[in-house]
């Protein structure tokens, strides 16, 4: 005769939660996943020597936490992203927010070739990542001040503005 099983035995474990990607969070996701320091991501910006360290200060702040910039300017000369993405986790509660890759800030509606150079897609052993990520062994990247965000925070010293 078989026992049935209980209840306990079919309920998953239950997982935390997925860390909340916040805008600043992607930025600095992307720029890594590219392999570039905040120098290297600036230099396609300026073209005079003097005109430098005003592009690597507001490269390094947009990636400060708490800020978010109200018209990013397009950064795919120096790495990938996706603007609307960008707009998403400003504007939207984190429970609204897009799916994105937890390693390297990729989502489904984003082109991008994994390591063996087909379309990525999500991971099948890990679905918080792509198969890009699986394949390089990219660690999960993790969150600064995971409840930061405007519903959370009082007054409205939740945002630095450009």
């Amino acid at each position: 005769m078989r026992s049935v099983p209980s209840l306990l035995s079919m309920i998953d474990e239950p997982r935390a939660p997925a860390p909340t990607v916040m805008p600043w969070d992607y930025i600095r996701m992307r720029r890594e996943a590219a392999g570039l320091s905040v120098e290297q991501a600036a230099r396609p910006f300026w073209h005079r020597k003097e005109h430098r360290a005003d592009v690597e200060r507001n490269m390094h702040r947009i990636e400060t936490v708490g800020f978010r910039v109200k018209r990013l300017w397009d950064m795919s000369r120096s790495f990938r992203l996706n603007l609307t993405v960008y707009r998403q986790l400003c504007d939207t509660p984190p429970d609204m927010h897009p799916r994105l890759c937890l390693a390297c800030g990729w989502d489904e509606w984003s082109a991008q070739l994994d390591a063996e150079g087909f379309d990525c897609t999500w991971s099948d052993a890990d679905p918080q990542i792509c198969t890009r990520c699986e394949q390089l062994g990219r660690p999960l990247f993790e969150a600064r001040l995971p409840n930061f965000h405007p519903t959370n925070t009082p007054h409205g010293g939740h945002q630095i503005a450009a």
